[in-house]
């Protein structure tokens, strides 16, 4: 044997000799002794199994400790995410109570569409009362020249501008003229549309052009002529006039619902995008009326007029003022009704016409 180490089955003896007598090292040749006797030799294979199981077991204990740490961290987040929403709850609450100080819109340079008739006529009064510089906007011009002049009879200031909102060049090129003339508007109120009730299949493509157009549209391409120096400035405020029926769908007003809920989701989408620009400045605010006085084709029988109640257009002007003047990023007309229109969401489609037939039963 000498020169050589052979493997030897456990248990084997050397000679008769203990592995020591027989001048063995384990060391020496990676054998272990064990009363005497000289085990199966550990070869580079069984060491490397070695290695790996003891790596494995590792592994294991490692992989066990993340888990921990992971749901450990993930119930931390739960909770400060109750925490948060909890927080905020209770700042609604205390704002129901206490509202925020208003904003001071006095010298302000304001851009009202639609501002020759109705709800559009009665804000640009009524901000001109609170010491807004007026810009007003419509395709009517012999009604807008009469906004303004009511405006400046009390003391106001006011531009009349004939514009088309639902034609995008026409937009662009007046608000060249007012940004050259006047300046920049820092609060735009989008409030011009048209409104038609008939089945839909009585509208013809041209009426369903004109009512997407003006209402949907002409938002975007005001918007999209005003907002970029807000948000260079990080200062400014956009409100676009909806409806509740941008919020649930109804019979004989399916190209309005469609419009305004394309509305909804405009300023829905611009807030959010505000927000993670960091822009916290600019304030996007949607306005969702029920009925205004001015709309005299629809008198639905509700079974709580209470609660929907037709607002005229003085009323309304005021209340979607406040509630820009206190940056309140949905408006509801009137203001009860949003608890109902944000749990209708919620609800399947066939409890939600269960509940509006038996609203209007």
């Amino acid at each position: 044997m000498s020169g050589r180490v052979e493997e030897l089955d456990a248990g084997t003896k050397v000679g008769g000799a203990t592995a020591a007598a027989a001048g063995w090292s384990a060391e020496q040749n990676g054998i272990g002794v064990v009363d005497g006797h000289v085990p199966l030799r550990v070869t580079e294979k069984d060491r490397l199994v070695h290695f790996l199981n003891k790596f494995s077991n590792e592994e294991q204990r490692e992989w066990i400790k993340m888990r921990v740490w992971e749901a450990a961290a993930m119930m931390l987040g739960f909770i400060v995410l109750n925490l948060k929403a909890m927080v905020l709850l209770g700042l609604d609450l205390f704002r129901l109570l206490v509202p925020p100080e208003e904003k001071n819109l006095a010298g302000e340079l304001v851009l009202v569409t639609g501002a020759g008739q109705n709800l559009g006529r009665e804000l640009a009064v009524q901000l001109s009362r609170l010491g807004a510089k007026l810009i007003l906007l419509d395709i009517n011009e012999k009604q807008n020249y009469a906004t303004a002049e009511l405006v400046r009879n009390e003391g106001g200031e006011a531009q009349a501008y004939y514009c088309d909102v639902s034609d995008q060049e026409d937009v662009a090129a007046v608000a060249a003229k007012i940004r050259r003339e006047v300046g920049h508007p820092r609060y735009v109120f989008n409030n011009a549309g048209t409104y038609d009730y008939k089945p839909f299949l009585s509208h013809s493509p041209a009426e369903i052009m004109r009512m997407v157009s003006v209402n949907l549209l002409g938002n975007l391409w005001v918007a999209r002529e005003f907002l970029g120096h807000m948000v260079k400035q990080n200062s400014g405020h956009l409100v676009c006039i909806s409806s509740v029926l941008g919020y649930i769908g109804r019979q004989n007003v399916v190209p309005y619902c469609a419009s305004k809920f394309g509305v909804k989701g405009m300023t829905e989408a611009l807030a959010e995008e505000m927000r993670m620009e960091r822009r916290s400045g600019v304030r996007v605010t949607a306005v969702h009326p029920f009925l205004i006085s001015n709309i005299s084709d629809v008198n639905p029988n509700l079974r709580f007029p209470w609660l929907f109640e037709v607002l005229s257009t003085s009323d309304a002007a005021a209340r979607i003022i406040r509630g820009v003047r206190r940056n309140q990023e949905e408006i509801f007309l009137p203001e009860k009704l949003k608890p109902f229109m944000v749990f209708s969401k919620v609800l399947p489609r066939k409890l939600r016409r269960l509940f509006g037939d038996y609203m209007e039963s």
